[in-house]
C-alpha cells in the first residue's frame, strides 16, 4: 500500500479508520499483558516507569503540536521551506540533547533514583531495577519518533503514524506471547525498546525520501522566537505530568498489583476516547490553515460542527460503556494470571471513571482549537491551576478512600477542567461570529 498525502476529508476518514485498528491492537495488547503477566510487583514497576517515559515524551509531543507545527506551517505558507526545516531540526536536536542528559543521570542514579521517585519496597526495586536500564535509553528514539510523526501529519501524511503505532504494539505483543515464560516482565520492556528503535529508523528514512528532508540544516533563530510559547506549553504539561504521576506515586505504597490495575483502568477508559484523537489531530491542521488565512467564521463553524458532534457521540458511548462494563471486563480481563480481586477492583474503578469520558473529549478538542490559533497560554492559564488542584484531590481522596479515591479525584478534576475550558471557548468563539 502506497503511503501518500491526503486532503482533510480523506485524511480524517482514513486516519480515523486506521486509528480504530491501532487502538484495537493496543486493546489486544493490554488483554494479553493481563492474561500472561496479571498484576503484581513486576508489572507495577514496569507500568510506573513506562508511564514516566510516556508523560515525558508527551510533553515534547504537545510542545511540538502546540507551538512548533503552527509556526512551521506559517513558514511553509510563506515559501520559507529551508527555514522551516532548520527550525524543526534545531528543536529536535535540542530535545535529543536534553534526553541524553536525563538518560545519563537516570542510569547513574539507578536504584537510588527509583527509590526517590516512588514508594515501592526497596527489595522490589532492587529486584526489578533492570527495567530502568532497558526503558530509559529507549525513551530517546521514542520521543524523536513522536516529533517526526507530528511533522509528517502537518505535511498531510495523516495515516502513516498509525502504521508505525501498529508496528510498535505488534512487537510488544510478539515479545509477551513468545517470551513471557523466559523473560517475564522484561518481555514488555524489550518489546517497547525494539519498537522504539524500529519506529525511529523508519520515520527517519521516510522523511528523507518523501519530504527530501535534510537533517544537517539547523538554525535556532525561530526556536528563540518561540521560546515564550514553548515555555507556557512546557509548564502546562509539566504540571499535567506531575498530576499524572502523583497518584501512581501514592498508590505505589499499596499492595502489589494496585498500580497495574489502575493502569489497566486508565488504558481501558482511554480506549473509546482515543478514537477521537486522530480526528482531532487532523482538525487542528485544518484549523491552523483557516487561522493562517484569517477565515475566522469558517474556523468557528468547522470547530463547532466537529467538536460538538464528538462530544455528543462520547456521551452516548459513555452510557453504553457503563451498562456493559462488567461483562466486558470479565470477558477480556478475568482470565489467565489476573486474579478475581484484581478484576473486581477494575470493574469498580471503571464504574466511576466512565463519567469522565465526555469531559475528556471536550477538553481534548478545545485544546486543539487553542493550539491552532496559537493561544497555548490561554489553555495553560486554565489547565495549570486545575491540575495542581487535582493533586490536592488525590492526596485527600486516596488517603481517605484508598484506590477508588483515585477515580473520585479524576472525575472531580475533569468536570472542573471542562467547565473552565468551556467558559474560555465561549468568549473566544463569540468574537468570530
Amino acid at each position: 500500500m502506497k503511503l501518500r498525502t491526503e486532503n482533510y476529508k480523506k485524511g480524517a476518514i482514513y486516519s480515523s479508520g486506521f486509528s480504530v485498528g491501532v487502538k484495537f491492537v493496543a486493546f489486544i495488547q493490554n488483554i494479553l499483558i493481563a492474561f500472561y503477566l496479571g498484576a503484581g510487583t513486576g508489572t507495577d514497576i514496569y507500568f510506573y516507569l513506562f508511564e514516566l517515559i510516556m508523560v515525558g515524551s508527551g510533553i515534547v509531543q504537545n510542545v511540538t503540536s502546540a507551538v512548533l507545527i503552527p509556526r512551521s506551517m506559517q513558514l511553509r505558507s510563506q515559501q520559507q521551506f529551508d527555514e522551516e526545516r532548520r527550525y524543526l531540526n534545531a528543536f529536535t536536536y535540542m530535545v535529543a540533547g536534553m534526553f541524553v542528559l536525563i538518560t545519563g543521570v537516570g542510569l547513574i542514579g539507578g536504584v537510588a533514583g527509583l527509590r526517590l521517585i516512588s514508594q515501592f519496597n526497596e527489595a522490589d526495586i532492587h529486584q526489578y531495577a533492570w527495567l530502568l536500564y532497558i526503558l530509559l535509553p529507549a525513551s530517546l528514539p521514542h520521543t524523536c519518533s513522536l516529533i517526526f510523526a507530528e511533522i509528517l501529519a502537518s505535511h498531510k501524511y495523516f495515516t502513516f503514524p498509525q502504521f508505525v503505532a501498529v508496528g510498535n504494539n505488534l512487537l510488544i505483543i510478539a515479545c509477551v506471547v513468545l517470551f513471557h515464560r523466559v523473560w517475564g516482565v522484561a518481555s514488555l520492556a524489550i518489546g517497547f525498546a525494539i519498537g522504539a528503535c524500529v519506529n525511529f529508523v523508519w520515520l527517519l528514512l521516510f522523511m528523507k525520501r518523501h519530504l527530501s528532508w535534510r537533517y544537517s540544516c539547523v538554525s535556532f533563530t525561530q526556536v528563540k522566537k518561540s521560546l515564550s510559547d514553548m515555555g507556557a506549553v512546557f509548564t502546562n504539561h509539566l504540571v499535567i505530568a506531575f498530576a499524572s504521576m502523583f497518584p501512581l506515586y501514592m498508590l505505589s505504597m499499596f499492595y502489589p498489583g494496585t498500580v497495574t490495575v489502575v493502569t489497566y483502568a486508565h488504558k481501558l477508559l482511554l480506549a473509546p476516547v482515543n478514537l477521537f484523537t486522530q480526528l482531532f489531530a487532523v482538525l487542528q491542521i485544518k484549523l491552523s490553515e483557516l487561522y493562517a488565512a484569517n477565515v475566522l467564521p469558517e474556523l468557528r463553524r468547522t470547530f463547532l460542527r466537529i467538536g460538538g458532534g464528538a462530544v455528543g457521540v462520547s456521551i452516548v458511548g459513555a452510557i453504553l460503556f457503563y451498562w456493559l462494563r462488567a461483562p466486558i471486563i470479565e470477558l477480556f480481563f478475568g482470565h489467565g494470571a489476573m486474579t478475581p480481586e484484581g478484576t473486581r477492583l477494575l470493574i469498580d474503578l471503571m464504574g466511576i471513571l466512565i463519567v469522565t469520558i465526555p469531559f475528556i473529549v471536550l477538553v481534548s478538542v478545545a485544546s486543539r482549537l487553542l493550539y491552532a490559533v496559537q493561544r497555548p497560554k490561554s489553555y495553560s492559564a486554565v489547565i495549570i491551576p486545575v491540575n495542581l488542584l487535582t493533586c490536592l484531590f488525590y492526596a485527600l481522596f486516596i488517603r481517605s478512600h484508598g484506590t477508588v479515591g483515585y477515580a473520585y479525584s479524576d472525575v472531580l478534576s475533569e468536570i472542573i477542567k471542562a467547565v473552565a475550558i468551556a467558559v474560555c471557548l465561549y468568549y473566544l468563539l463569540k468574537k468570530w461570529k
